[in-house]
């Protein structure tokens, strides 16, 4: 593997075909079975029809029973193929709310047809609901609290949350980490409960995201104590305990057949280890969060158990369930789960960053040895992580402590570097030409580092991001979590653009390339990866298999690929996505 990471995947997915990526494209109808079938596989396909409304993109299911992986592909004018499926028993349904989710159970067998035609039945008008209720459920795929599914009034954002100075405070302060969802469905509080969610906020024993006590969450070089006592009052004052249960109105969704009709999810279910208890008496509730597709063993996926303790490998390869999932323990004097946060691979290696163990992390594969390095900062909450060409690790800290840190791999040394007083370090990227990208979820600026020149230079944008990412051109990007955009930065230029997702009020959180440099961005609010196209500037949301769906993290493969955590029925698990991946092996399907 080449030193430079960003650089080496770069000329890896230059050299794809999107002809040669996974399955392939999906026909809009059934094409004959001898221009399908390719050595052992098998299809199934067939129709969908409702007792009311439009069958327009219904999201089609099956699942392998005995392997425990699912395919899902969209209908195109009521039909549906999935290609590729290795002979077995399988469990068919529709995706979609407001309807029966009635399985039917079929047999697949090697060069055959199975035909499922699915009728589904409406369970009747599906409550609207708002972005903070979406936004709150979906956050529940890797460990988020529970949902308030009481039903509240859908209004837009000025209504909810009225203009004023505080206001201002808080969108430049707040939103970038509460996002959308805000504080509307936090409970309506009197001014004693409103005024304890705030202090918690500047508390350095808040223990916010679980991390170790020590740094605060927000400090008073970004918020000053007047500003503070104004956010307090609007809070009170708009969400007391007397105020309307209101969330915010979104846009209709409306799906996009012709686009839609070429992707695939794969969803694989993790076959977990037993957790042991820790010395609080807890059992970790095995939720997981970033994934980092190996470039070492491709076909491998490394996980972040932030919710498990331990670090997962996925050999997408194995078809055997029971064998698929490793799970690496984190052991620890503190007998604590250390959250294991940001993760990646190199030179054979894996590493993390610790959310609440202020450890860097080191497993050796080849022998299941694992290494803790401490960091010199307690209490910060180490969240993200990345590689520069030298073998130096940077990373963010997810408080705010103002800093940004680097650990050298040859010297085991960290050094640290405070670009802002303040700042809330989350996602970091580094360039082909070692420069280091980094947002943070109060500043509305990405940060760069020039490790040539020892200079910081920021790029203002219209609000905070959360996670940033580069193009094959080496363009810098960003997604909004609040503010519902993406943000292109030119290093050569300087030059900042921006483009607002066309449904309103999204939390757009993180974004990738695919090959051909479309820009994936997630956005758990409409429950959907969307696509930007920077040649046409259009957006295109593709819904998740999943109902009410989040992923924090995403990564591409080798084979452009893109690779995610992903709730399922069953718990945890992670999924492939394939833009264009549901075609017959070696063929292409009938138009």
């Amino acid at each position: 593997m080449g030193t430079r990471i960003i650089l080496w995947r770069r000329v890896l997915l230059r050299a794809l075909a999107i002809g040669v990526i996974g399955l392939g494209l999906l026909a809009v109808a059934p094409a004959p079975v001898a221009a399908q079938l390719r050595g052992s596989t098998g299809v199934i396909a067939g129709t969908v029809t409702a007792d009311t409304g439009a069958v327009v993109a219904f999201r089609i299911k099956a699942r392998d029973v005995g392997r425990r992986i699912a395919y899902t592909v969209y209908t195109v004018r009521g039909r549906y193929q999935i290609f590729n499926l290795s002979p077995g028993t399988y469990e068919v349904q529709v995706i979609e709310d407001g309807f029966d989710a009635l399985v039917e159970t079929v047999r697949v067998d090697s060069g055959q047809t199975t035909t499922v035609n699915l009728t589904l039945t409406a369970r009747g008008a599906v409550a609207a609901q708002g972005a903070g209720a979406r936004g709150a459920t979906a956050q529940r795929n890797y460990g988020g609290g529970a949902a308030d599914d009481r039903v509240a009034e859908l209004v837009d954002f000025d209504t909810l949350y009225p203009p004023s100075p505080a206001r201002d405070v808080m969108l430049r302060s707040c939103f970038g980490c509460h996002g959308p969802a805000g504080f509307h469905r936090r409970g309506r509080k009197n001014e004693a409960g409103w005024r304890a969610a705030v202090d918690r906020m500047f508390d350095p024993n808040g223990r916010v995201a679980d991390m170790a006590a020590g740094v605060p969450q927000l400090t008073y070089d970004l918020v000053s104590p007047d500003e503070k006592e104004s956010i307090i009052q609007y809070l009170t004052a708009n969400f007391g305990p007397s105020s309307t249960l209101r969330d915010l109105e979104l846009d209709p969704l409306v799906r996009d057949e012709e686009a839609l009709s070429q992707a695939v999810y794969v969803q694989y279910e993790l076959n977990r280890a037993p957790r042991r208890q820790l010395s609080n008496g807890v059992t970790p509730r095995g939720s997981v969060h970033s994934v980092f597709a190996s470039t070492a063993d491709p076909g491998v996926i490394w996980v972040s158990g932030n919710g498990s303790n331990a670090i997962l490998k996925v050999d997408t390869r194995d078809p055997d369930f029971t064998s698929r999932t490793t799970e690496y323990w984190i052991d620890n004097p503190e007998n604590i789960n250390v959250t294991p946060h940001g993760i990646l691979e190199y030179r054979g290696k894996v590493y993390w960053v610790e959310l609440t163990g202020d450890h860097l992390g080191e497993l050796d594969p080849a022998t299941g040895e694992m290494i803790r390095y401490p960091m010199p900062t307690t209490g910060a909450g180490p969240h993200s992580v990345w590689v520069d060409s030298r073998g130096n690790f940077w990373y963010t800290y997810f408080a705010s402590s103002g800093k940004i840190a680097r650990f050298e791999l040859d010297t085991k040394e960290f050094t640290e570097w405070e670009p802002l007083a303040g700042f809330s370090g989350y996602g970091i990227v580094v360039d082909a030409q070692d420069r280091v990208w980094a947002v943070g979820l109060h500043t509305p600026a990405i940060f760069m580092y020039n490790q040539e020149t020892a200079q910081w230079t920021s790029y203002a944008m219209a609000n905070p991001a959360r996670r940033p990412t580069i193009d094959s051109q080496g363009k810098v990007w960003a997604a909004h979590y609040y503010g519902n955009a993406i943000t292109k930065v030119d290093p050569v230029d300087g030059k900042v653009t921006e483009y607002e997702l066309p449904l309103k009020d999204g939390n757009p959180y993180d974004l990738w390339p695919d090959t051909e440099d479309n820009l994936w961005v997630e956005n758990a609010i409409y429950n959907s990866l969307v696509r930007f196209d920077q040649a046409t500037e259009e957006f295109i949301y593709f819904p998740f298999p999943e109902l009410r769906a989040h992923t924090p993290k995403l990564d591409r493969d080798a084979d452009g690929t893109l690779w995610f955590t992903l709730r399922n029925p069953s718990g945890p698990g992670i999924a492939a996505f394939k833009p264009a991946g549901n075609v017959p092996a070696g063929g292409s399907a009938a138009r």
